[in-house]
């Protein structure tokens, strides 16, 4: 049945990596947010670690997006449309598809801004397709580097730095831009086989090095850590996902309305900025 909900400044609509992460500085900047998500919030029980139900059967089977707004697929404009398997990574839930995207938490790298001239340089024009629209950023790493630090200290990011403030750590990831200062958390663990695995890379002139991963491996802003936190990547119940909307807090106020799958809105008449209801 329709619901009218009460005049707010900001609606957001769909709470998944973009939408839960916005809440957060809106309220603590004193704006009142409603967001409206067409899942709904998943318990701990829910991510069981399961090896068929989570990858052979649709986990969770109740909040599968694609699934529920029916896409279609063609090799090309005039081809059959395809069938399509049951399954789909894209969720509808508070947290959307991140909630099973292995948690890996990769920056960009400094080359990854500059694709177009830095191939130019280093294999020649050439090697850029004929027609082709890919171009530069028309900015750098270090634009976006202060917004990848705030992220990965709001969301709780473990790793290893191998690039902080140009001081080179082989621990870490040599290759990366610059960075402010360390990961929060400490890196996961190794397994038998990780390490294994770093030794033969190692013995090659590789570098190998933990990758970045939004799992606490600590205690970290009332979160417990991982229980076993070994390259603990992949839908589990020990303490890892984390929504940005569930720990929003400011002087504003900020409310969330689950299943929700039609909505329309309408200015608020009795204000002079454009609200929302």
């Amino acid at each position: 049945m329709p619901v009218n909900l009460k005049p707010t400044d900001v609606v957001i609509v769909g709470l998944g990596a973009a939408g839960g992460v916005a809440v957060l500085p809106l309220t603590q900047a004193g704006i009142e947010v409603i967001g409206l998500e067409a899942g709904t919030w998943l318990r701990p029980d829910d991510f069981a670690p399961d090896e068929l139900r989570n990858n052979f059967r649709g986990w969770p089977q109740a909040v599968q997006k694609a699934n529920r707004e029916i896409p279609t697929h063609r090799a090309n404009r005039n081809a059959p449309m395809s069938p399509r398997l049951a399954i789909h990574p894209m969720m509808n839930a508070v947290g959307g598809t991140t909630l099973h995207y292995w948690a890996q938490s990769w920056r960009l790298n400094p080359w990854d801004f500059k694709v177009v001239s830095e191939t130019r340089r280093r294999y020649g024009a050439s090697r850029i397709p004929k027609g082709s629209t890919v171009e530069d950023w028309p900015f750098g790493l270090e634009e976006l580097e202060p917004y990848y630090d705030k992220v990965e200290y709001e969301i709780g990011v473990s790793g290893q730095a191998g690039n902080v403030k140009g001081k080179i750590d082989p621990r870490g990831n040599t290759f990366e831009g610059a960075r402010s200062r360390e990961y929060p958390m400490p890196p996961l663990r190794g397994t038998s086989f990780t390490d294994m695995m770093a030794d033969a890379a190692r013995k090659l002139g590789w570098r190998p090095f933990p990758g970045p991963a939004a799992v606490a491996t600590r205690a970290y802003q009332g979160r417990a850590g991982c229980a076993d936190p070994r390259n603990a990547l992949g839908p589990t119940g020990r303490g890892r996902h984390h929504s940005l909307y569930s720990g929003a807090s400011g002087p504003a106020e900020n409310d969330l309305v689950t299943t929700t799958r039609d909505y329309s809105f309408r200015p608020w008449a009795n204000s002079t900025t454009s609200r929302c209801a």
